[in-house]
């Protein structure tokens, strides 16, 4: 990976300018053209040069190998080597104040992948006694009903709601004991 040059002409232009760039990498400006005009206004570019283009592509895969893990600070800094200290301290700090949202963006580009199955994002549950029916007096179960609030491939919230009996909850139980331990 080659470094990144990120010239403006003032310490609030180059905050403004990593926001957009972030922006990008989320998908918020690609819709409108006017912060993509403004980002080339910032970095001195034309807003359809090869520089330009050549800064997002580099810009975002960078800040995606370091939301992911695969670049710590240190390598990161290193590829921002161009930036005096303080530039590289404000890139680290807006990258790490948006990383949530980042994140968000890279689950639901692998959710999209992988054919769309729906992200869990949380959960509800609730246990009850059965103390009888209507056809039988002196039933007694436990019944376990599961809610879980989800996110589809194009990020539409639903939600899967489903009953387990006290068998289908223990094997649950052991099968998340499994992938955590």
């Amino acid at each position: 990976m080659h470094d990144i040059i990120i010239q403006t002409e003032s310490e609030q232009d180059f905050t403004e300018a990593i926001f957009l760039l972030i922006d990008y990498i989320v998908e918020v400006p690609r819709q409108s053209q006017q912060c993509r005009d403004r980002l080339a206004q910032l970095l001195g570019h034309a807003t359809s040069s090869d520089e330009l283009k050549h800064t997002l592509k580099l810009f975002e895969a960078l800040v995606r190998k370091y939301c992911i893990g695969e670049v710590d600070e240190v390598r990161l800094r290193s590829h921002l080597a161009q930036l005096s200290p303080n530039r590289q301290d404000r890139v680290v700090e807006i990258v790490n104040l948006r990383r949530p949202e980042i994140a968000r963006r890279l689950i639901d580009e692998v959710n999209r992948r992988e054919g769309g199955v729906p992200l869990v994002e949380s959960f509800d549950w609730n246990v009850s006694w059965i103390m009888g029916s209507s056809s039988l007096a002196s039933h007694r179960k436990q019944l376990c009903t599961v809610a879980l609030g989800c996110r589809d491939g194009a990020a539409k919230p639903h939600t899967i709601s489903f009953e387990m009996g006290r068998e289908q909850v223990e094997q649950v139980i052991r099968e998340l004991e499994t992938v955590v331990g």
